[in-house]
């Protein structure tokens, strides 16, 4: 890499970059900022850019550069060091960062892009930063909408169909605690890579880009044969309608908030009639209801919601009906509907002391006593027993309060084959006092599209759990 020399950028594009930077950056007070290099032209072109800023507009704030090694590739640790000797010529803090360890045979574009996050993550929270900025560009945002738009096929008009053609999203919150940040979402690749040449720098070619066995290879030879300034305006435009259809997501949760409750064991009531503020919206709104009941990372397929929705509304004929989706059961009876996580592939796992699990994809548990313990679902005959010990004459109680088939798939803490707590009654019941257990959503926590924000919010006030600031 050569001498670096200054450089004016031309106003259009100083427009679009200034706009980028000032929309994460301005009215905030950042003590530092990470920023995500790898060596390619993209990320190069940020860590200058950024850098620039900073020293203009916050010189106070620390610029820190982390460089992920997935050690897919012989050279790769060799680029990782020609990034740290740039950052050492520009007097940047750098780090690298290894994604270590066994590497699976499929899913791997999946499995490093989490990887990487987390070390991101990682990198920020010792940093005590709370922005992560990554140089995706407008190239990749019309690559993104092409291959989600050839993934997605022919679209049916339903409303929230066809969401994840927005592509990415210009903020995404991380591990609820951290914000990544794409603030050249809207400059081309090509300008990115004539600020490099004006300053004499020189990138790296990862050669898996050109692979054509890789889905964006191919998908990125496409577009060059195609309108990409049109493309990238479909993209926006789709973000935009995610956006407003979150915003009648949230409004339906948010108004009928009074009317739903959420009984203890994660079971949600819905009034009958529930949607009739905005039916149309109602099959989206339930998307993100049964992936948070489910503990699913993904949205079922908003098709299904909407057969869903239509069981729902239609007139009950006698008793209860019962459908299950996406890892829930639906039960609809005269008093209004439930939705209760499904009995089955729940896990049983041993905690040890200090050990910390995910379980189920819906509960952050921590096991801070001395002796190891089994986090489980319980049987009806346990659940049983353990109403008695409670002095419970019954398991109904006030309809309100809890939910007998909901407790069930809710996790219960065992000791040497004893149940010893069942948080979902933690509110009602004393509890182990050695045990932590947070209600998570999966399909929010862990990466949390800015498209997003407000519906998260409006689910999560539904399904806040009592117990959510560590029971003890």
């Amino acid at each position: 890499m050569n001498t670096i020399t200054a450089n004016i950028l031309p106003d259009h594009l100083q427009r679009k970059i200034s706009a980028g930077f000032d929309e994460i950056l301005c009215g905030q007070q950042n003590s530092a900022v990470v920023v995500a290099v790898s060596g390619g032209s993209d990320s190069l072109a940020l860590l200058l850019l950024i850098k620039d800023y900073l020293e203009k507009h916050f010189p106070a704030c620390q610029l820190i550069a982390v460089t992920v090694d997935h050690q897919l590739r012989a050279e790769s640790a060799d680029e990782a060091q020609a990034v740290a000797a740039l950052c050492k010529q520009l007097g940047i803090s750098h780090q690298i960062l290894c994604w270590s360890g066994d590497k699976p045979s499929s899913g791997l574009a999946s499995a490093a892009r989490n990887a990487r996050y987390d070390l991101l993550v990682q990198a920020a929270q010792q940093a005590q930063a709370f922005i992560i900025l990554t140089g995706h560009t407008a190239d990749d945002q019309v690559e993104t909408y092409l291959m989600r738009r050839e993934r997605e096929g022919a679209l049916t008009g339903l409303v929230g169909e066809g969401r994840g053609l927005a592509a990415m999203a210009g903020q995404t919150l991380l591990h609820n605690h951290v914000m990544l940040c794409r603030p050249l979402l809207s400059v081309w690749r090509e300008e990115l890579r004539d600020v490099l040449r004006a300053r004499n720098i020189r990138w790296v070619d990862d050669p898996s880009n050109d692979n054509q066995a890789y889905e964006r290879p191919r998908i990125r030879k496409q577009a060059k044969m195609m309108d990409k300034v049109a493309l990238l305006a479909a993209a926006q435009q789709v973000g935009v309608q995610r956006c407003a259809d979150n915003q009648r997501v949230a409004a339906l949760l948010g108004n009928e908030t009074g009317a739903m409750w959420l009984q203890a064991g994660d079971s949600l009531f819905l009034p009958s009639g529930w949607s009739a503020q905005d039916d149309a919206i109602a099959p989206l709104a339930l998307s993100y209801l049964l992936a948070a009941i489910g503990g699913q990372v993904f949205l079922p397929a908003i098709k299904d919601c909407v057969s869903l929705n239509d069981w729902l509304t239609e007139p009950l004929a006698a008793g209860k009906q019962r459908r299950t989706l996406h890892h829930c059961v639906i039960e609809k009876s005269r008093q209004g509907n439930v939705i209760r996580r499904e009995r089955r592939n729940l896990p049983a796992i041993t905690l040890q002391k200090g050990e910390q699990i995910l379980w189920d994809g819906r509960y952050e548990i921590r096991n801070e006593g001395t002796e190891p313990v089994t986090i489980a679902a319980l049987s009806e005959k346990q659940l049983f027993a353990y109403f008695r010990a409670q002095g419970f004459e019954t398991g109904r109680g006030d309809h309100k309060a809890f939910d007998r088939a909901a407790l069930l798939s809710a996790p219960a803490i065992f000791r040497d084959g004893v149940v010893i707590g069942l948080p979902a009654l933690s509110d009602i019941v004393p509890q182990a006092p050695f045990a932590t257990v947070e209600r998570t959503l999966a399909c929010f926590d862990r990466v949390l599209s800015g498209y997003d924000f407000v519906v998260a919010a409006a689910v999560k006030a539904l399904l806040t759990m009592p117990f959510n600031h560590n029971y003890r």
